[in-house]
């Protein structure tokens, strides 16, 4: 190869030159906080603090003047992902305390990997690591499958009464894949689903969110989320009696029956309550006592039926 025909090599090869790294090696086990100590919340407050946290982020940019539409899709990004956090905390969490999503879960596959090295309590956290939970067709089918939540169905189908809410959530988060894998401009498949009619002359266009959009994304989201935990927590507490001993459900899903009694059943009954509780910031859930009379009126009601 003649000199010249070398150099040509060399140029071709640096067409974008670049400066070699610190590091040959990145010390990824340096990225995250060993020394965090994880703090007991319930899901849904836990979803609140993140949001919580990520609207301030926005805020006080656009405060100092600094928003940017940039700035803007990273924050829509984090607002899904504590959606999708609330979604996995909760499975996780009844997964440990409840009889039936526990038998539920025992069919699923475990890899050796998280059964090595996982500690019990985060195992169920392990069962949901190759499934995204942020569509309403993943969402539904988790809770129906590992929870039995009435009304929801693998097909993505979920109660009349949160259809809106979901509707909504499904939006997000189609535009949510443009976030991450177009930098946030809209490709056909998101707008065919989102409709094309409307999104058409959008496609390729980046997104562009206002302070004003992320607040309504951030309403949207939590109304989701707290409308979801108390369909499942009454759901859930309904069936722990019908599908318990003295329950007429064919299917006996609970060993122990409740005693009716605060005294007797505060302990069981607080064990639910703190998974679906929120005691933080602004409404909060009525307190456990409250909750557990109600529950004794469903009972009385639901035992005087034939």
């Amino acid at each position: 190869m003649s000199a010249l025909s070398t150099t040509s090599a060399s140029v071709m090869d640096t067409i974008t030159p670049f400066s070699a790294p610190t590091k040959g090696k990145l010390d990824t086990e340096n990225w995250f906080n060993a020394n965090h100590v994880t703090t007991v919340q319930s899901p849904v407050d836990e979803f609140r603090a993140n949001l919580a946290q990520i609207n301030v982020l926005y805020l006080q940019a656009h405060g100092r003047g600094e928003y940017t539409p940039i700035l803007g899709s990273l924050v829509y990004l984090g607002m899904v992902s504590a959606a999708e956090g609330y979604f996995r905390s909760l499975l996780r969490r009844l997964i440990l305390l409840d009889e039936a999503c526990q038998h539920n879960a025992s069919s699923r596959t475990l890899t050796y990997g998280a059964a090595l090295h996982h500690s019990d309590d985060l195992l169920p956290e392990a069962l949901l690591e190759g499934v995204s939970l942020a569509n309403t067709k993943n969402v539904a089918t988790e809770l129906k499958t590992l929870c039995n939540i009435s009304q929801m169905s693998k097909d993505g189908n979920v109660p009349a009464a949160l259809e809106r809410l979901f509707h909504n959530f499904e939006a997000i988060c189609q535009v949510r894949h443009c976030g991450i894998h177009r930098f946030g401009k809209l490709g056909s498949q998101q707008a065919l689903r989102l409709g094309m009619d409307k999104h058409k002359p959008l496609l390729e266009k980046p997104l562009a969110l206002t302070v004003q959009q992320l607040q309504e994304i951030a309403e949207a989201l939590e109304a989701l989320i707290r409308a979801v935990n108390s369909y499942c927590f009454a759901d859930i507490l309904k069936r722990t009696h019908s599908a318990g001993p003295t329950g007429k459900d064919k299917a006996k899903l609970y060993q122990e029956a409740w005693q009716l009694d605060w005294t007797l059943d505060q302990k069981r009954f607080s064990e639910y309550y703190d998974i679906f509780a929120s005691v933080a910031g602004s409404q909060p859930s009525a307190p456990a006592q409250t909750m557990y009379v109600a529950f004794l009126s469903f009972v009385k009601n639901y035992n005087a039926t034939k």
